[in-house]
């Protein structure tokens, strides 16, 4: 069919330009028309070979290209790309700095993990599985290492989320009754109080999962609990946790975290010494401190007893190996007092603790006195060997060290009063390393060497960093420390293993709930500046904070940093 012409008003007023003919595009390929493929180039690389590419990106890279696709991905969250990033910035710098590791020959650079429980290579705390149990679930389980790289991250930088857990409402016109005592062990909270007994918390869920009345029936409820302690070298589901009294009395009961409960294993019957204010425990060792002055170290492994009438004693003549097994859970008997110190000169703060060695057991008691310049940090080490011959008698000895004299801030040649002689305000010992909080708002470290016939105290190594009063502070085996202020919301993140002047790092919480009783933000800000930080501990994954509000009221601030 012939073109319909258009009419003379339609046609075009310059008709060279529609003569002259456009430039053709430049071909690119070929010739010929260029068909872009159905699927992208990356699909027909196999996954072993897009994993060796991306082996040689760095860490940013990966998280960069990893929305692009489902499986670039699923590939870039490979935990053996993540775990050779996570050695390289976490293990590596902390390795090298062990004497002789370059030097370290057929074995190179690589680093093992003990399935005992210590200090792990990358530098956490905890509970390694039996070797049985690691066989079994290592074939079905494996580490996620992207995500321990963005956990050591946001420790790094100090990111975290934060929520608050309430523990402890507002006390009546009556009360009186002290703060609640709180401890932290691998994702799991314990509190004590007079009111609401022992309980456990699963930090993750923000919910209690057992609880259980500390009063006896015959027992007063004025008898508040005024220390607390957890035993963290038992197996990966049972905790022993030991509870010091104002009477003078402790007791000793067990968390079974797959049944979630706790069970009473023994109470202490209350002393005339005063209340405890220090208690360590170490299965089946506890030891005590009370306001007196008292330290008392028991063991719940009692020696063979030696009859001297058979009459007398036919209702033990069973065997020792059947007399002194026990399930796990059963009520011990009364402990064995294997020793007692008294002291007329230290004063508080004090800590406790009790490590076990390879051959041994160290309980240890980090004390404050003073002298004619200032007060000093004594240690005091009670090494306990355990009989060889099975008889139940454990053997002894003692070790002493103390640091320099620390004056007043004011300098050394300034007069120290009567209320400057006791001015530390926290004690915290965890072998190798004794933290001291001071009220100019400054810590002081100090690196305890311990060998099988001395013991010795570094030079102190002051840490500044905070702006307001340290209320407390905790430190842990590898020299990774939290401290807290007082007032305010100022949590410091320590890395001290190594380091001659120890930096620190703000925690910056990425959210925040609102107070309940705040009318306004100026409202909130002044009561957020009127509470009180009392207590801080952590884990590998989060900080807790007990915070008690003007009313009395208590919360659990958790700091969660995955």
């Amino acid at each position: 069919m012939p073109k319909r012409k258009l009419p003379p008003t339609e046609e075009p007023s310059e008709p060279q330009e529609v003569s002259q003919p456009r430039p053709s595009k430049r071909l690119r390929f070929a010739n010929a028309a260029y068909n872009p493929p159905s699927r992208d180039i990356l699909t027909t690389i196999s996954s072993e070979l897009l994993l060796r590419i991306l082996s040689f990106l760095t860490s940013s890279e990966l998280l960069d290209i990893s929305p692009t696709s489902q499986r670039l991905y699923r590939l870039a969250s490979d935990p053996h790309l993540w775990r050779e990033h996570y050695y390289e910035r976490f293990v590596l710098p902390r390795a090298l700095r062990i004497p002789g590791f370059r030097l370290g020959g057929a074995g190179g650079t690589k680093l093992q993990y003990s399935s005992r429980r210590a200090v792990w290579a990358d530098g956490r705390k905890g509970r390694a599985p039996e070797d049985e149990v690691l066989r079994e679930s290592s074939k079905s389980e494996s580490v996620d290492w992207k995500r321990q790289y963005k956990l050591r991250h946001n420790w790094a930088r100090g990111k975290c989320a934060v929520e608050e857990v309430s523990v402890r409402d507002a006390p009546d016109e009556n009360g009186g009754q002290k703060r609640t005592l709180v401890k932290v062990v691998e994702g799991i909270a314990i509190t004590a109080d007079s009111e609401s007994g022992l309980r456990a918390w699963d930090l993750r869920t923000r919910r209690p999962i057992a609880q259980l009345d500390l009063h006896e029936e015959d027992e007063s409820d004025d008898n508040a609990p005024t220390s607390l302690a957890v035993d963290e070298s038992g197996s990966g589901t049972l905790v022993d946790i030991v509870v010091g009294f104002a009477d003078g009395g402790f007791g000793l009961w067990r968390l079974n975290l797959e049944r979630q409960e706790l069970l009473p294993r023994y109470r202490h019957e209350k002393s005339c010494n005063g209340e405890l204010v220090a208690i360590a425990c170490g299965y089946p060792y506890v030891l005590t401190a009370t306001t007196a002055g008292l330290i008392s170290l028991y063991t719940f492994n009692r020696p063979d007893d030696k009859p001297s009438d058979d009459t007398a004693n036919s209702v033990n003549d069973e065997p020792p190996s059947k007399a002194t097994e026990k399930p796990p859970s059963a009520i011990l008997p009364p402990p064995y007092l294997l020793t007692s110190l008294k002291s007329h000169t230290t004063h508080l703060p004090l800590a406790l603790s009790i490590r076990r060695m390879s051959s041994s057991v160290s309980a240890s008691i980090a004390y404050t006195f003073s002298v004619r310049d200032g007060w000093c940090i004594g240690i005091q080490d009670l090494l306990i060997t355990p009989s060889a011959d099975g008889s139940g008698v454990d053997t002894l000895s003692s070790r002493l060290a103390s640091t320099l004299p620390i004056t007043a801030s004011g300098g050394a040649d300034s007069p120290l009063t009567n209320e400057s002689r006791s001015e530390l305000t926290t004690l915290c010992y965890s072998h190798p390393y004794l933290l001291a909080t001071l009220p100019d708002n400054t810590l002081v470290l100090y690196l305890c060497t311990s060998t099988a016939i001395s013991l010795s105290l570094s030079l102190g190594i002051r840490l500044w960093g905070h702006t307001s009063g340290i209320s407390d502070a905790e430190i842990t085996p590898r020299g990774k420390a939290v401290s807290i202020s007082t007032r305010g919301d100022e949590i410091r993140v320590w890395e001290l293993e190594g380091r001659g002047g120890g930096s620190s790092i703000e925690v910056r919480p990425t959210s925040r709930q609102p107070a309940d009783d705040a009318d306004s933000p100026a409202s909130a800000q002044r009561a957020e500046w009127e509470d009180r930080r009392n207590w801080v501990g952590f884990d590998d994954e989060m900080v807790i904070v007990l915070k008690e509000a003007r009313d009395g009221r208590e919360s659990l601030m958790v700091y969660d940093f995955t």
